[in-house]
């Protein structure tokens, strides 16, 4: 009997949610029979109303809803499994940028190219991230951004942090000695995919910047995927927002700039070996995977 008990209140508590869906979902239309005055239902893109004409209780002619709850659910359903997380680390992005620090110094520019559309771009978009990074740890000092199109160029301005910033390749960046480096090899690839993944250079090697100044001798032993995934969740985050979504429409949007077919198969396997051995940490671990 206290089996039987516990299922009658499990029905009575269940019941009335199981009506109110169906009442809410059934598919109905204008002067069909319905149960309760003033309950309502969307169908075909139109809330009806139960009222009552006469005796009877019957759906009135409705009136058409907006579809833009749905517009905006199935905006972020493109990216299936991803869809929820997309959606909430965009909402969050949208109040982090809201509150971004305006009055940020101007990051001091070495630019190899400084009229060049792609490089005051990229340039923007640096400047932005560290407007929106220092709200959250203010780093202390004015950070440096080099630009680069020539290798020889890059290594002259890196000469005397040549230690901390000897590994950048053509279209790489890089975050050290608190400076951030770009090699813009434009000369060896220059094609739509390079110069979005170029463009987030700013958002991503800035985070690192943060990273450095907060976990000092640990940086180089923490897993890649918490070091560069928080890094390319700063990157989305700056990329969707610093020209209010024109370019790109939402997180996800912008977190395809960093993907490539090739990242599944390379780097699903790195990350169940950390997985699997706890103690993996540092540079290469996960193979450069977030």
């Amino acid at each position: 009997m206290p089996n039987t008990k516990k299922l009658l209140r499990v029905i009575a508590l269940t019941l009335p949610i199981v009506l109110i869906s169906s009442n809410s979902y059934a598919a109905v239309k204008a002067g069909s029979a319905c149960s309760k005055v003033g309950s309502k239902s969307v169908s075909g893109g139109k809330s009806y109303t139960c009222v009552k004409s006469g005796k009877k209780l019957v759906w009135n002619k409705g009136v058409t809803v907006s579809n833009t709850t749905t517009t905006q659910r199935d905006e972020f359903a493109i990216y299936g499994k991803d869809a929820v997380r997309f959606k909430s680390v965009d909402e969050y992005g949208a109040k982090l940028v809201s509150s971004r620090v305006k009055s940020s110094p101007a990051i001091n520019s070495i630019l190899q190219s400084p009229t060049d559309k792609a490089v005051i771009r990229m340039t923007e978009n640096a400047q932005y991230a560290f407007s929106v990074y220092e709200q959250l740890m203010p780093l202390g000092f004015t950070p440096k951004w080099i630009v680069g199109e020539d290798g020889d160029w890059i290594k002259n301005q890196l000469k005397d942090v040549a230690p901390c910033m000897s590994f950048l390749s053509p279209n790489q960046g890089g975050a050290s000695c608190r400076l951030v480096a770009v090699w813009r090899g434009i000369k060896v690839q220059d094609d739509a995919d390079t110069r979005n993944l170029m463009l987030v250079q700013g958002g991503h090697e800035f985070f690192h910047l943060y990273q450095q100044e907060l976990w000092k001798e640990n940086y180089a032993k923490l897993p890649d995927w918490l070091r560069e995934g928080s890094a390319s969740l700063g990157m989305g985050i700056i990329l969707t927002h610093f020209e209010d979504r024109k370019s790109f429409a939402n997180y996800g949007a912008s977190q395809k700039v960093e993907r490539s077919p090739k990242d599944k198969a390379r780097c699903e396997a790195a990350l169940n070996k950390w997985e699997n051995s706890l103690d993996a940490e540092g540079f290469g671990n996960n193979n450069g995977c977030e």
